[in-house]
């Protein structure tokens, strides 16, 4: 990372989108399966379109990883050069009304960097992550999302933690975008196949009477422009099991036009349809 960070940044970021094309080129079944699954979710479109939406996600992949261990410094001397918020009126709300925020979001643009940028602006903030399974790779991310001055709280202690954030008037940041690998998951409809995703954001939500923010962010030529949307109503329906399935269909609803509407700033190597009903692998 030293390495990377004495390069500059045109150089970074080339180096990392060979490194990662050459990753896919000698891995076929993962490469495969990145083009399948762009396919599927955009049956219109043509090879050579698909082929563009691949490319340009390795690309701003690669982008983010460039400027991944400068994040310290600039969080030190601000961000205001690369970074635009749109829409922190939201987040101000829904404080004011003094039952916290969760802001709920997915793999899209350069969503590390907008995650640490809004801790800077938030004394009481933490994100949602799963840890690492490298223990030095863990420790490096943990202290990068943490340099803008917020927490970052392990998966499998977001119930206790977040909770206690949340009762604290504090704001929690989510990722929703990807498989949900254990039981509990919900399956929704996400680009036309079902998606198991965690419902955690209604559950806390529900428990806690907070808002629940719709947040992302896209590259626009270098820099990040985040934007944050009105707060979600959540399902009014009597059956809570019901209502825990229509909050998270809309959230994920809210994901994949995101998605549609610029597919090459969404981070397609992850397998989100990893897990599918039991029915459908009958």
């Amino acid at each position: 990372m030293s390495f990377l960070d004495s390069l500059p940044v045109a150089w970074s970021r080339a180096l990392f989108l060979k490194l990662t094309q050459t990753v896919l080129f000698f891995i076929p079944r993962r490469r495969k399966l990145v083009e399948t699954n762009i396919a599927l979710a955009f049956p219109r479109h043509s090879a050579a379109q698909n082929k563009a939406v691949l490319h340009q996600s390795l690309e701003n992949f690669a982008r983010g990883l460039s400027l991944y261990g400068q994040i310290p410094a600039r969080c030190k001397k601000g961000m205001d050069d690369v970074v635009l918020f749109d829409g922190k009126e939201h987040v101000d709300a829904a404080l004011r009304q003094g039952r916290g925020a969760i802001t709920f979001t997915g793999h899209y643009g350069y969503w590390e960097m907008m995650a640490i940028h809004v801790t800077r602006l938030y004394p009481l903030i933490a994100m949602v992550a799963r840890p690492l399974d490298n223990p030095l790779l863990d420790e490096m991310t943990t202290a990068i999302r943490s340099s803008g001055g917020g927490s970052v709280i392990p998966s499998r202690r977001i119930f206790r933690e977040g909770l206690s954030l949340l009762r604290r008037n504090g704001i929690l940041g989510i990722l929703i975008d990807q498989n949900f690998p254990r039981d509990g998951g919900v399956f929704v409809d996400f680009l036309g196949r079902p998606a198991s995703t965690t419902p955690v954001v209604s559950l806390l939500a529900r428990r806690t009477g907070c808002a629940v923010l719709p947040m992302h962010n896209r590259w626009e030529g270098d820099r990040v422009r985040i934007i944050c949307e009105p707060p979600l109503a959540l399902s009014q329906n009597a059956d809570a099991e019901k209502a825990v399935q229509e909050d998270t269909q809309a959230m994920t609803t809210i994901v994949e036009g995101w998605v549609r509407e610029d597919p090459g700033q969404w981070f397609w190597l992850h397998n989100r349809w990893k897990r599918q009903p039991e029915s459908a692998n009958a």
